[in-house]
């Protein structure tokens, strides 16, 4: 399993112009300054000699005739990142990545490396890190220049603050909704999104997004054979969809739930599946919902847990399908101005629109939705105890003891549907209940089975009871006739739910190949485009 190196490439750390060779630093400013001095001229803070500096050999050289290597900022998993400046425009600041001495041979790492800077070059967005030049080292090790940034990534802001307010999420995901969409439309797909490379710059009140490590990016189409095989989990398990952590081949759906999972992380202050341990993670992403958010935050909106709920369907036929769409249902929330939006059904209108609600409020569909579903569960269970207690009274009757034969036959029906009963309270309780989408939609088939069988029903009795006053003694039916009208309302809910079935998956299936046309066109596109790369 591979995360790509999300840990050095977002550590673009808020520090001010480094200066080779001096070993004092602010913790405020991060301004380096000479041993004999003390507190910082700047921000009067003492100035500290950071602990376990690298005795590294870049530092104070000069790579590719043009960037002067100052300081290490951090180390990754792929490579190290260092601030640079160039040397003949010296009051630029520069961030380098130079991949690992140790990977440099390792044609598989070099290749992605060396593409993870292609696609962030190839496109052209103010919400992706620029990509200045591409080159490698004297001795062969490839290294990459990018803009310097200033501030924090979401992960940081989000140990320091612990949660985020509903309008500063939707501020920070609309931006990234709208750089993915981007980022898709070239036919690129980032499969390592997490809080970590997400940066923030500017104004901490109302940060701009950059979108950094495109390190396990590919891209859609025929090419994409040769960068990842199937089969291959690459990722972080907490924020990865289920189809990726089962190392099947992924489409723009899998970032879709990654942003999901982000905004579940931002306005609960954990992450959808908070362990610590990768392989836990990842069977947690593979077996089971993460918890409510509302259960973890009571004050997050119902309307605002629908939305990211949806964004995280296990099912990805059942997300949004475009980052669009999630964009536009952020909006919603986001003209409120305020931890919900403030005009009724704003944000429903978007969300609830491929639920067929039109206009509905989406909170108080999600209210209702668990109710609707335990009362028509409950419909469903008593209509199938009757009508098996029907059938085994006119066995009992036919048979053996006929004065005892409604007592038996209710307890007999009763006793054969408490195991199915068990089992589809505990289905509901660990994949329903938790998930207000699930809900909703379970809702809507229970009910809609339920109704279809109760007419199917009451329209073969009241059909056989006319049948029986015209041209019978109109006595009712007897025995198995009692039974018939009860079967033909089985059989009539049961083909109401397989055709639903039927055309769900016709809809899936006729979205993938949508999708898979997309993609090639896509995928052939981003390949010219990356192809006609050139170094700055």
């Amino acid at each position: 399993m591979a995360a790509g190196d999300s840990s050095a490439a977002s550590a673009h750390e808020a520090v001010g112009p480094a200066r080779a060779g001096l070993p004092k630093r602010c913790p405020k400013c991060g301004e380096r300054y000479p041993a004999d001095f003390r507190v910082c001229p700047r921000d009067a803070f003492e100035l500290e000699a950071p602990a376990g500096e690298v005795d590294d050999p870049y530092v104070g050289t000069t790579l590719g005739g043009s960037y002067r290597i100052d300081a290490v900022i951090a180390d990754g998993g792929m490579g190290r990142v260092y601030e640079a400046r160039h040397v003949r425009l010296p009051d630029r600041s520069l961030a380098v990545k130079i991949l690992h001495r140790t990977l440099a041979g390792d044609v598989e790492v070099v290749s992605r490396f060396r593409r993870e800077a292609e696609i962030a070059d190839a496109i052209d967005h103010p919400n992706v890190i620029r990509v200045f030049d591409v080159q490698s080292t004297l001795d062969g090790v490839p290294f990459i220049v990018t803009e310097f940034l200033r501030g924090e990534d979401l992960g940081q802001r989000l140990e320091r603050e612990g949660r985020l307010s509903i309008a500063d999420t939707v501020h920070i995901l609309g931006q990234v909704c709208d750089v993915l969409a981007a980022v898709h439309a070239r036919g690129v797909i980032h499969r390592d999104l997490k809080p970590n490379n997400l940066f923030l710059v500017g104004d901490p009140a109302r940060p701009t997004v950059k979108l950094i490590d495109f390190g396990i990016a590919r891209l859609r189409g025929p090419d994409d054979a040769k960068a990842t095989q199937t089969g291959v989990v690459m990722g972080t398990p907490a924020f990865m969809a289920p189809e990726q952590a089962r190392g099947e081949r992924v489409d723009a759906r899998a970032d879709i739930y990654a942003v999901g999972a982000i905004a579940y992380c931002c306005v609960t202050g954990r992450g959808p599946y908070d362990l610590n341990d990768a392989a836990a993670a990842l069977h947690a992403v593979l077996m089971s919902e993460p918890p409510r958010p509302r259960s973890v935050a009571p004050d997050v909106p119902e309307d605002f847990e629908m939305v990211l709920q949806r964004a995280m369907a296990r099912d990805r036929e059942e997300r949004y399908p475009t980052l669009e769409a999630l964009g536009e249902a952020f909006a919603g929330f986001h003209a409120g101005g305020s931890d919900g939006p403030t005009v009724p059904g704003s944000s429903a209108i978007v969300a609830t629109r491929a639920l067929g609600r039109g206009d509905g409020e989406l909170a108080a569909v999600a209210r209702r939705a668990r109710p609707e579903l335990a009362a028509m569960s409950a419909v469903a269970f008593v209509i199938l105890v009757g009508g098996l207690a029907e059938a085994l009274t006119a066995a009992f009757t036919a048979s053996s003891l006929p004065g005892a034969a409604g007592r038996l036959a209710v307890l007999a029906a009763v006793a054969t549907l408490a195991t199915p009963a068990y089992l589809y309270i505990r289905f509901l309780r660990m994949r329903v209940w938790p998930n207000s989408p699930q809900a909703l939609t379970w809702s809507r088939n229970v009910a809609m089975v339920v109704s279809v069988g109760v007419c199917a029903y009451a329209s073969s009795y009241l059909l056989g009871r006319l049948f029986d006053l015209a041209l019978g003694e109109g006595d009712g039916p007897d025995g198995w006739g009692r039974v018939a009208p009860w079967v033909i309302g089985l059989g009539a809910g049961g083909a109401a739910w397989f055709t639903r079935a039927r055309r769900r998956y016709a809809r899936a299936a006729d979205t993938g190949e949508v999708l898979a046309g997309t993609s090639l066109h896509a995928g052939s596109n981003a390949a010219t485009m990356l192809s006609g790369v050139t170094r700055r």
